[in-house]
């Protein structure tokens, strides 16, 4: 035999052999490679892993006229929210025909409250990292028994710089809730810890859905709203709850939590940042934004200068112009000229 056909042989039986060998490992691998279409299974569908974007649209649109109304804006008990924040929700008041004031606090805040709620018809307060004082609360219930309209909104988590390895780290609501000397009155609690949703969110586990619970004005023409990290309240008539699947950081428990409750004049929302221009047009807020803004302007105190008290100061009157002060000064003297809200 001669040395080609040799060679030619030796191939022969080479290829063969791995053919042979190849056919064996396939087969203790349990069987045949996967056809290409399996590569379109659920568990490499990108499309399934993209967070959903909530809508960013519509606007401020109250019902109700403001006409005569007085409303003081709070916004001393909060960290993180100031006049500026919440121009949008300003404005809308004052194009409603209602008068605007801020409140400042001061040293003497707890002997004044009193005396800027006696010329107000409406009081709106965000945050919750300062307290309020039991004569504090004791002259808000009186306020709401004489008519006056009351919203309290508790305050987002913050970010701060500086955690382990110098990232970021949350920090929440005070426990206890600085809100509870006040909504405590009206049999109104917050859970410790704030609310996330793993699978049903806004582009974001700490924002959160919220959809009605039964029917109220103040979601009148609401599907869902964002929340931000917010807390759950309890307590009162349920008007928003979280979508099933929200979860409570303190207790890991996920249920369909409150977050904003009413009881009579008064009502509380479990965050405040509905109100702040980030997350004031995602989904269904500006509505809800509007609903709130309708209930403080259409309540009817009397006596007028319930809980009693001096004068005070100045404010926005209805159409953008000022009052009869240019200041917004108590009586005494303890709160500062703030600017005239623009529209965003």
């Amino acid at each position: 035999m001669s040395d080609v056909a040799k060679r030619v042989g030796v191939f022969l039986v080479a290829l063969v052999l791995a053919v042979g060998v190849g056919s064996v490992a396939l087969g203790a691998g349990g069987g045949s490679a996967p056809a290409v279409d399996d590569a379109n299974a659920s568990a490499f569908n990108t499309d399934e892993a993209v967070a959903e974007v909530p809508d960013e649209s519509g606007e401020i649109s109250m019902s109700e006229d403001g006409e005569g109304q007085v409303v003081v804006i709070d916004t001393t008990r909060s960290s993180s929210v100031t006049p500026e924040t919440v121009t949008p929700m300003a404005n809308a008041l004052i194009e409603s025909g209602a008068t605007v004031r801020y409140s400042s606090g001061g040293s003497q805040y707890g002997a004044s409250l009193n005396s800027t709620l006696s010329e107000a018809d409406a009081y709106i307060v965000f945050g919750a990292s300062q307290p309020f004082s039991q004569a504090d609360a004791a002259g808000l219930q009186e306020f709401t028994d004489a008519g006056g309209r009351v919203v309290l909104m508790n305050e987002p988590r913050q970010q701060v710089p500086g955690g382990l390895f110098g990232a970021s780290s949350s920090y929440g609501v005070p426990s206890p809730n600085p809100l509870l000397p006040v909504s405590s009155k009206y049999g109104v609690t917050y859970e410790n810890g704030y609310l996330y949703n793993m699978a049903d969110n806004a582009n974001n586990y700490r924002n959160i859905y919220a959809t009605p619970s039964g029917d109220s004005e103040l979601t009148e023409g609401v599907d869902r709203v964002v929340l931000h990290e917010s807390v759950a309240v309890n307590g009162g008539e349920t008007a928003l709850t979280a979508t099933e699947g929200t979860t409570l950081s303190t207790t890991r428990e996920p249920d369909t939590y409150g977050v904003l409750t009413q009881r009579g004049n008064f009502v509380t929302v479990g965050d405040a940042s509905i109100f702040d221009q980030e997350y004031l047009y995602h989904a269904d807020n500006e509505v809800l934004v509007s609903n709130l803004l309708d209930f403080l302007v259409s309540g009817d105190k009397s006596p007028e200068d319930a809980p009693g008290g001096g004068g005070f100061g100045g404010g926005f009157g209805g159409g953008g112009g000022y009052g009869d002060d240019s200041g917004f000064g108590d009586s005494d003297g303890g709160d500062e000229p703030t600017s005239t809200p623009i529209a965003p």
